[in-house]
């Protein structure tokens, strides 16, 4: 299985829009396709830059998933 780091531009496209960066992560890394590698530093990128004020007016950023 091939692994791969999602860049963090990747996240930010799939959370506010459709198209193909969307496709990249319900498709590829939520079906189990590759093995996500990260390190503390990257996730903490991820962290950082979902939470900027500038992104709260996304609807999909506000939603909580649900875990059941």
């Amino acid at each position: 299985m091939q692994k791969i780091v999602v860049d963090t531009n990747v996240i930010v496209s799939a959370l506010i829009g459709s198209g193909y960066p969307t496709q990249i992560i319900f498709d590829i890394v939520l079906g189990k396709t590759v093995i996500v590698c990260s390190s503390f530093e990257v996730f903490e990128e991820y962290i950082e830059v979902l939470h900027r004020e500038r992104f709260a007016k996304y609807p999909r950023f506000l939603q909580k998933p649900k875990l059941y």
